[in-house]
C-alpha cells in the first residue's frame, strides 16, 4: 500500500484512540482493511475528505463529495463472531447521538433498520460494517459511517436530506467526527456481550416504520407488511397483508407507498 499524506486528529479522539484524516481515499473501509495487512488493529478511526470509490451495502456505490463525515472505526474487539449481531443497532444509535449532539431535534432523528439515519424520514447516514474472523475470534472489525453534513445525493433510491439542511447550519466535519467517535465509544464500552435487550430496546424506542405498513425488497421478492418487532437476532418480525408472519434477515425497506 502506497504511503499517503495525512493529518493526525488523534488529539480530538477519547483516550487511546487515534485518527487519521485524508483529503481524499478510495474508500475509508478499504484503506483500513489494507492497513490490517500492516498489522493494524486501532482503535483508529480513518477519514477522508471525499471518497472517489465510496462503498454502500450490497455493493452500492456512495456518493462522497467533499463537506460530509466519511470515516470508519478499524479494531480488534475480544469477541465471537456470534456476538456481532448488536453491533449495527449500536452504530446506529451512536450517530443518532451525534446528530442530537450538534443539534437536531430528537424527535425527528430517527434509526431505520437495518443500519440508517433518517432526519424527517429522509437518509442523513449509512453505515457499512465488515470483518474478519480466525474460527471461533473475530481478527478486526471495520465500522464504516457516512454522515451527510453538508449535502446528500438528490437521486437516491431512499430519500435523503443533510444536517445542513435540517439544522440550518454547517458543521466542521472533525468536530463531527470527534463527538463521534466519544458517543461510539461510550456506547461501546456499555456494551455488555450476550445481553441484546436494553440496545434492542432503545433501538425501538426511536426506530423508523414499526407498527406501519411498508414496501420490502429482498434479493428475490418485493412485498408489503406491517413491520412488527426486532427479534433477538435483530431480524425484523413483518404481519403480510394476508395475515402471516415473516422474519426477515437482509432486505431494503420503503414507505408502502414507493
Amino acid at each position: 500500500m502506497a504511503v499517503k499524506e495525512y493529518e493526525d486528529w488523534g488529539a480530538s479522539m477519547p483516550h487511546g484512540v487515534g485518527a487519521h484524516f485524508y483529503p481524499e481515499l478510495d474508500s475509508t473501509n478499504a484503506f483500513a482493511q489494507a492497513l490490517t495487512c500492516q498489522g493494524e488493529r486501532g482503535p483508529i478511526w480513518i477519514a477522508a475528505g471525499q471518497q472517489v470509490a465510496g462503498k454502500a451495502r450490497q455493493g452500492r456505490n456512495w456518493v462522497s463529495k467533499p463537506g460530509n463525515l466519511y470515516c470508519s472505526l478499524l479494531f480488534a474487539p475480544q469477541i465471537a463472531p456470534a456476538d456481532i449481531a448488536p453491533l449495527p443497532f449500536i452504530v446506529s444509535l451512536a450517530v443518532r447521538d451525534t446528530f442530537i449532539a450538534l443539534g437536531v431535534n430528537p424527535d425527528v432523528a430517527q434509526c431505520k433498520w437495518p443500519n440508517d439515519v433518517l432526519l424527517h424520514e429522509k437518509k442523513a447516514s449509512g453505515i457499512l460494517i465488515e470483518s474478519s474472523a480466525s474460527g471461533n475470534s473475530i481478527d478486526y472489525l471495520i465500522v464504516g459511517i457516512g454522515m451527510n453534513l453538508a449535502h446528500y445525493p438528490d437521486d437516491a433510491i431512499f430519500k435523503a436530506t443533510s444536517f445542513t439542511e435540517v439544522a440550518s447550519k454547517q458543521v466542521d466535519v472533525r468536530v463531527a467526527l470527534a463527538i463521534l467517535a466519544e458517543k461510539l465509544k461510550g456506547r461501546l464500552d456499555a456494551w455488555r456481550l450476550g445481553d441484546f435487550e436494553p440496545i434492542r430496546a432503545e433501538w425501538l424506542s426511536c426506530a423508523w416504520g414499526f407498527g406501519n405498513k411498508r414496501l420490502i425488497r429482498t434479493a428475490t421478492e418485493t412485498f408489503t407488511g406491517t413491520l412488527v418487532d426486532l427479534n433477538s437476532q435483530g431480524a425484523v418480525n413483518v404481519i403480510l397483508d394476508d395475515g402471516t408472519e415473516k422474519t426477515i434477515y437482509v432486505a431494503d425497506i420503503f414507505p408502502s407507498c414507493a
